[in-house]
């Protein structure tokens, strides 16, 4: 029976002495970038010198100033590219039709470029398999919002055991990364309006292509649950290693703590649009529908498994890294309304009891 999930965070595999930090994928941007762009643009600075960029300078930095784009941007990396500056992008490009069409090409050369250069990094994390001590029991599921299998060399953790969320090292075409700001489709009129409602329109389709797509990404994680057996009611311990519980990833934690408490609290969020929950609904049928398949049952023949009711919530074991994090992780717990949980200034003193 799984009763305790562990959730792992970035911090998990620093911890275990990896350079998976947001400033380690900037240096190897800026060592990697002249192969990633075949075409760069080149701008005299006042003093003559001669500065070079990119269509990822161009699009995430200032257009009419562009240059290196500093560490707030790279620090943040996925928040960041929620962060485009639309009316900027179409005074600088213009709203005829030549400019509409450079400025469309700019923006999917600017997302070509990232993916390859995050895929490109990850697959560059080389990780040396070595005992860590721990033993994890059958009991325990882990979700992986990494994607590096540190849980299996290092902790011998079984891959069925284990779910990468946002994709996994040796298959690029999995990876998923950036913000959960703009989960709808553009609207096709802007399109349709030309001038420079067509650049709002290229622009929300950056937006929309680089979401994480929280919802459908739960709608996954529940098919993993459920193709484990897994009961909500029989989730005893939840365990975060590693993890900043950051803004963009929210949404996952809100489904776990939904999903193991007595009572659940979490109303709908009104504010949004009645378009996108429509949306929403259609993907989350086809998952299901997909789901169905891959146990080889029909929905209308399946049954409920009926399950003794929660009678405490489950409790969560939160490993945190220096008082800030600490701070925010306390205002997220209370805003989940959240008190059965515990923070621990290390990810060895919260795991402690699965040292061999």
């Amino acid at each position: 029976m799984i009763d305790t999930i562990v959730i792992i965070g970035n911090g998990f595999d620093r911890w275990l002495g990896l350079n998976t930090s947001y400033s380690d994928f900037h240096k190897y941007y800026l060592e990697h970038r002249d192969e990633l762009a075949k075409k760069k643009y080149r701008m005299e600075l006042e003093d003559g010198t001669i500065e070079e960029f990119t269509d990822v300078e161009l699009i995430y930095g200032d257009p009419f100033d562009p240059g290196e784009l500093d560490d707030d941007f790279w620090n943040g990396f996925e928040q960041s590219l929620s962060h485009i500056d639309a009316e900027r992008l179409n005074l600088f490009f213009g709203k005829e039709k030549n400019g509409l069409k450079k400025m469309n090409k700019s923006i999917k050369k600017a997302k070509k470029i990232l993916t390859k250069a995050f895929c490109g990094w990850i697959q560059s994390i080389s990780i040396e398999p070595k005992d860590s001590e721990y033993d994890f029991g059958d009991n325990c599921l882990f979700i992986n919002f990494n994607y590096t299998d540190t849980l299996h060399k290092r902790m011998g953790v079984k891959e069925e055991f284990e779910y990468h969320i946002h994709g996994e090292i040796d298959d690029s075409e999995s990876i998923i990364f950036g913000h959960n700001e703009h989960p709808q489709e553009p609207e096709e009129i802007l399109y349709q309006l030309d001038g420079r409602f067509r650049g709002l329109y290229y622009v929300d389709k950056i937006l929309y292509e680089t979401d994480k797509h929280c919802a459908d990404n739960v709608q996954m994680l529940i098919m993993f649950l459920a193709l484990h057996g897994v009961m909500k009611e029989e989730i005893k311990d939840i365990y975060v290693l590693g993890h900043s519980i950051s803004p963009v990833d929210l949404e996952y934690f809100a489904f776990f703590m939904d999903a193991t408490k007595v009572e659940s609290d979490v109303e709908e969020i009104e504010a949004i649009e009645r378009r996108y929950r429509q949306e929403q609904d259609a993907r989350n049928a086809s998952f299901q529908k997909e789901f169905f398949k891959m146990i080889g049952k029909k929905k209308k023949k399946t049954g409920y498994i009926e399950v003794k009711p929660r009678e405490i919530d489950a409790k969560w074991h939160i490993s945190y890294y220096g008082d800030k994090d600490k701070a925010w992780k306390e205002i997220v717990m209370e805003e989940f309304k959240c008190t059965n949980y515990e923070l621990v200034g290390s990810i060895d003193e919260c795991i402690g009891k699965f040292k061999k």
